[in-house]
């Protein structure tokens, strides 16, 4: 008797939806395959969130690619605005090889002690999340106690680093970023995705 192999499920979050539009609005010539290894989802998960997208005439496809709507970008617009999750030569700052990062705008009062998001990386399956909070022109990690209010202290980055972070995402005052990390790319990936899902 043959066993049957199980099929792959669909199983994805909001922010993947999230994601997945704003690559496909980066790079409109993107196909399904290529989505998919970007975003470390198999490909039954993909074609649900593209089907999703094409019902709700976010996007609009054709032999070529995909292409995001005029009502896709205005709902981008409406929605929490972060950078998509980008690779990240952080190692100074973790433990791990592989380490992803995001921007969140505006949302350093929504970060108590970094906790939180270090919690939802690791559900996502990274090992450790580090959050930085840019005010006053640097970056600064968030207040052990924020009812003590204490001038915030300058983090101590290498240039390269402080760079690579200026380049890919162009924090403002009040700004968060991310830093998810793991031993491989896929769950480093993964870990940020579900810290991004936990602000929406």
């Amino acid at each position: 008797m043959f066993e049957r192999r199980p099929i792959p499920q669909a199983n994805y979050t909001k922010a993947d939806i999230l994601i997945a539009l704003k690559i496909i609005e980066k790079e409109e010539s993107i196909g399904r395959k290529l989505l998919s290894k970007r975003m470390f989802l198999n490909e039954a998960s993909i074609r649900s969130i593209l089907t999703k997208l094409k019902d709700m005439d976010y996007i609009s496809s054709s032999r070529l690619g995909h292409k995001v709507t005029k009502k896709g970008r205005d709902f981008l617009d409406k929605s929490i605005q972060f950078e998509p999750p980008s690779e990240i030569n952080a190692r100074e700052l973790t433990l791990n090889d592989k380490n992803y990062g995001t921007l969140i705008r505006g949302a350093s009062a929504r970060i108590k002690d970094g906790m939180d998001q270090r919690d939802n990386a690791v559900f996502g399956g990274a090992r450790s999340a580090i959050t930085l909070i840019f005010r006053d022109n640097h970056f600064t990690l968030p207040e052990i106690r924020p009812e003590i209010k204490i001038p915030t202290i300058k983090l101590n980055l290498s240039r390269e680093l402080e760079n690579d972070l200026h380049d890919k995402f162009g924090p403002k005052n009040n700004d968060v970023v991310i830093i998810s990390s793991a031993e491989d790319e896929e769950r480093a990936f993964r870990g940020i995705v579900h810290v991004i899902d936990s602000f929406i």
